[in-house]
């Protein structure tokens, strides 16, 4: 667990409201965080980590829900002013000067936004060291698995869209709105935002149908039963699997008021895949056997298939 002063920096670094957290972990180099969620609403906020320095200074990157990317900067002993702006210069291994603008959050942290593609996340990506210049100050800072955190933020965005977190409705007076609140374009918003995830949600089990029938496909003629062939090719599908659960709990959780149970919502979309795939494995079987029943040979290289349709 972050120490408190730690903790409460990591979560003002992408939004001024208060948020809970970190949910999971994340691990990477010397970085360390995890997911974050708004205090008022309890909706997801952001993925944020942090390293420190022998300087005092601790280093932070974080990005939000909508996938926006800050890094910030924190040394207990700074007196800045909270709302100020300052002009920096971000440098990379010496060669490459970034001129940017930093928006003081705290007395002691500074976050400069980071365009996705720019040439800001770019440097900071592949560069090995960077120094933080203000007026006749310099700081530097090793970049030490970059390249392999900022991917990891991406994953922890995307795989923390549903999670929720405690709600204070003292955090913000306007954060949520009452239910009676919900007008008639919010309610065609949802039902657009339904429509993708439907649609999003029959595009990967088709994706995963087609990867269990490849993978399945050569255990048919074993003696295996189907529903031990259907767990084998749900593993070497995983991805495909986990994706399916997800965007079903994200319909669950769209359609209800309150929170649903995440993991029995996982476990119920995991049994019902595996029941999908053993009825496909025994058709597909039936299918095998007349065919071998009307053609008593198989020609030479061929190899039975589960068929993705449904």
């Amino acid at each position: 667990m972050l120490p408190g002063r730690l903790l409460a920096l990591t979560m003002l670094l992408a939004l001024p409201a208060q948020a809970a957290g970190p949910y999971g972990k994340i691990v990477v180099g010397n970085w360390s965080g995890g997911a974050f969620t708004h205090d008022a609403t309890g909706a997801f906020s952001h993925c944020a980590v942090n390293a420190g320095y022998r300087n005092g200074t601790r280093m932070f990157t974080s990005i939000t829900a909508d996938f926006k990317w800050l890094i910030g900067f924190a040394h207990p002993n700074w007196r800045l002013k909270p709302g100020s702006t300052l002009a920096l210069q971000l440098v990379f291994d010496r060669s490459s000067r970034v001129d940017v603008t930093a928006n003081v959050k705290t007395a002691s942290l500074l976050t400069i936004a980071m365009p996705d593609n720019s040439q800001l996340i770019n440097a900071f990506r592949q560069g090995s060291y960077l120094e933080l210049v203000a007026n006749d100050q310099r700081l530097t800072f090793a970049l030490t698995s970059t390249g392999e955190m900022l991917p990891a933020l991406v994953e922890c965005a995307r795989q923390s869209a549903s999670i929720r977190g405690p709600v204070n409705p003292s955090a913000g007076q306007n954060a949520a709105r009452p239910p009676e609140a919900d007008t008639g374009a919010n309610a065609q918003a949802k039902a657009e935002k339904k429509a993708v995830l439907e649609k999003t949600r029959d595009l990967i089990r088709t994706r995963m149908l087609t990867c269990i029938g490849r993978e399945g496909g050569p255990m048919l003629a074993t003696d295996e039963k189907a529903e031990v062939v259907a767990k084998a090719a749900m593993i070497f599908c995983k991805a495909d699997v986990d994706a399916l659960a997800q965007a079903i709990i994200e319909i669950h959780e769209l359609d209800g008021s309150r929170p649903v149970d995440r993991e029995a919502v996982r476990r119920a979309a995991a049994q019902s895949v595996q029941d999908v795939v053993v009825a496909q494995i025994v058709k597909s079987r039936g299918e095998m056997l007349n065919r071998r029943n009307q053609q008593p040979s198989t020609p030479s290289g061929g190899t039975p298939t589960i068929s993705p349709s449904l």
